[in-house]
């Protein structure tokens, strides 16, 4: 009989509930066992889902429940590190949703702890790695087709959100993401950035509804990240990487061309649930094989953390309105 992984999932939100729903119905090799959530209604609701889970108030009573073998976090963001900090202590792999912790302090110490420990636990819920459109534009650029990687470029539309999100918010809450996407894709490290965003109004000054950041790789490559945080219409993210004899990019939408009655059009997606399903299934999959195998794989704890420094730095550009370099530590050997 094959062996199935059991999983606890901290907070049910719409990210919890996307984990809980794949891990119960599309994830080979995985059993949602115990579900946490301070909303008592909301987890009853996410572990009837799920088969009847067991349903716990506190968060580290299922992290050290016995019919838990693995955790996902997807609580707010001020308590992933902290939690991921008591999966590694109590040995139970994790998968913790973006961002790691928030701050470089914090992510430094759950690298530490994973370190301390000897082995890897942590995956980070940066998804685009396991998203097919990323990974094609990857492996043609890996390819070597187009010879040597010159330019990174992202662009990542969002619908409004019915606010006016700071810099802070849309750099860690949106473009983390995008700044994965420029290590892992060029296998290169940002060492140094320039932001500028327009605000929403002048009331609040740090909102931005459109931000860009300009990139420099160790290599000597260059990188462009965009981000509209009000775009009103839906949500599309294309990325690509010029090469010395080319280009490769992603198709900003994944719909079919629809052409009738004199016109041609794309349904454009609606949210990041939408756009990324199918690279949560695989994100998720690969997770529960990691477990499986005693492996971990995927974005470790410290891409999470070097995203974050990354993003701060990007922070600070935007608020000083000048470029700021990026300051790594040296990598451990766990992360080789």
């Amino acid at each position: 009989m094959s062996r199935t992984v059991k999983v606890g999932i901290i907070g049910t939100g719409g990210m919890g509930a996307r984990h809980a729903s794949n891990l119960t119905y599309l994830v080979a090799g995985a059993e949602v066992t115990a579900i946490m959530d301070v909303d008592l209604a909301r987890a009853e609701e996410i572990a009837a889902r799920c088969g009847g889970a067991q349903i716990y108030s506190d968060a580290e009573e299922l992290i050290a429940a016995p019919e838990v073998e693995g955790v996902v976090i997807a609580a707010p963001n001020r308590f992933h590190a902290g939690l991921t900090v008591a999966c590694i202590a109590a040995g139970k792999p994790v998968l913790c949703e973006k961002p790691l912790a928030t701050g470089g302090e914090e992510a430094s110490g759950v690298v530490d702890a994973e370190v301390r420990g000897g082995r890897r636990l942590v995956q980070v819920g940066l998804m685009r790695q396991f998203d097919p459109a990323h990974v094609a534009v990857k492996r043609v650029s890996d390819s070597g087709a187009q010879g040597k990687a010159l330019v990174f470029r992202s662009v990542h539309i969002n619908p409004s959100n019915g606010g006016a999100p700071s810099l802070g918010d849309v750099i860690t809450g949106s473009l983390i993401h995008d700044i994965h996407s420029a290590r892992w894709m060029m296998e290169d490290e940002i060492v140094r950035v320039h932001t500028s965003f327009i605000p929403f109004s002048s009331d609040p000054p740090d909102s931005a509804r459109y931000v860009m950041i300009q990139l420099e790789f160790a290599s000597g490559a260059l990188g462009g990240l965009e981000c509209n945080a009000d775009a009103g219409y839906g949500y599309e993210i294309q990325v690509s990487i010029t090469g010395e004899t080319g280009v490769v990019h992603s198709s900003p939408l994944q719909s079919p061309v629809v052409r009738h009655s004199n016109a041609s059009g794309q349904w454009v997606e609606e949210d990041w649930l939408q756009r990324f399903r199918e690279a949560y299934f695989i994100e998720g999959q690969a997770w529960v094989q990691s477990i499986l195998d005693g492996a971990a794989t995927g974005p470790s704890a410290w891409d999470g953390y070097v995203s974050i420094l990354v993003a701060d730095a990007c922070i600070l550009s935007g608020e000083q309105r000048q470029p700021v370099s990026v300051e790594l530590p040296e990598r451990p050997e766990l992360y080789g």
